[in-house]
């Protein structure tokens, strides 16, 4: 007998996919469709939210407040936000045999990774030469690069250590890169302290610590797994700077039009108007860009509106741009990629990465 979660992935990814790729759009017809098949399912063949009423409120609530944060962080459009909510609605948290913890759904979002980073990476290997992978690899070999992201991986590290020593308690991803935000936000916005300093900090904070109490800190295990991270993020930097020349267009400021999305936002420094490009790394990296930069433009995964593109141009009529054009991001339908990796989490019974 065919599986109702199955069939039903089958015939809305097909279904929605097709049409995200044929029109750019997910229509909320079909979302709402595809959340009215998944209650009936979980109540009438599953019975999850008879059964496990509380664990499943836990678990769609998370996927909504997840999804949300990362629309308004500009990681994906407030449609493919949509889309994870509704397939987080499909899966029952009794499906889940190699998870744990109150969010058992995020593994959707860690395995659509999977076939993003697969994508991603078959497009640069054949869309780009060796002359513009040597100069990738070598932008980010910068001792100040390496030395800045070994220092925040051992300090992420580091933060995790103590806690799990002080507190002993269980991190949930989510609940753990929210914290992560909020005591950045902390230490750059309210304290006014460079997180290199903190960084710093803490890592000898957590090294004398581990002393005093004879607790093992670094140790083979724990380098090897810094340093696996630091080359794993390290090949992602590249990978992303490569996508940058794929993924992007110029953009001339009296040709912008409504749904553009701008690969870069506008910043006023004391009444001088530039541009910086954004970085699409991690929803936490767009959050706290966000927050740092308070961009004027910028972070729309949605489109540039009318309004936008009205001040954008009335800037540069008046002369307070130093610069006549916008990098704007080709888009990527999402849907596909949500699809695959909601059936890669329906034959793994959780996440790849377990």
């Amino acid at each position: 007998m065919l599986n109702p979660i199955f069939f039903t992935l089958l015939i809305f990814g097909i279904w929605i996919s097709y049409y995200d790729i044929k029109k750019g759009k997910i229509k909320n017809y079909f979302l709402l469709v595809l959340i009215i098949t998944a209650v009936f399912i979980n109540i009438f063949f599953t019975k999850a939210f008879i059964e496990f009423p509380l664990a499943s409120f836990l678990n769609i609530l998370f996927g909504i407040f997840l999804a949300v944060i990362i629309w308004i962080a500009g990681l994906w459009s407030a449609a493919d936000a949509k889309l994870f909510m509704a397939i987080n609605f499909l899966f029952p948290v009794t499906f889940y045999q190699h998870s744990f913890g109150y969010f058992p759904g995020i593994s959707i979002l860690t395995n659509s990774t999977i076939p993003l980073f697969v994508f991603l990476f078959l497009q640069i290997m054949v869309r780009t030469n060796l002359k513009e992978k040597k100069k990738a690899l070598l932008s980010q070999l910068k001792l100040s690069f390496v030395f800045q992201l070994l220092l925040t991986i051992t300090a992420m590290y580091s933060i995790s250590f103590l806690i799990s020593n002080f507190l002993k308690i269980r991190k949930e991803y989510l609940i753990w890169m929210m914290f992560l935000f909020l005591l950045f936000w902390l230490i750059e916005q309210k304290l006014k302290i460079k997180l290199t300093y903190f960084f710093v900090f803490i890592v000898i904070f957590t090294t004398i610590f581990s002393f005093v109490n004879r607790l093992l800190f670094f140790t083979s295990d724990s380098l090897f797994f810094i340093l696996s991270i630091f080359f794993l993020i390290f090949l992602l930097y590249i990978i992303l700077k490569l996508s940058t020349f794929l993924f992007t267009s110029s953009m001339k400021i009296d040709k912008l039009k409504e749904g553009m999305i701008p690969a870069e936002m506008i910043i006023e420094r004391k009444g001088i108007f530039i541009k910086e490009p954004i970085t699409f790394f991690t929803f936490l990296s767009l959050l706290r860009q966000r927050v740092k930069k308070k961009p004027i433009i910028g972070f729309n995964s949605d489109g540039l509106e009318i309004e936008e593109i009205e001040e954008i141009q009335d800037l540069y009529r008046k002369g307070l741009l130093k610069f006549d054009q916008l990098k704007i991001s080709i888009i990527m339908p999402l849907a596909p990629i949500l699809f695959l990796g909601a059936l890669l989490t329906y034959f793994l019974k959780g996440p790849l990465l377990f």
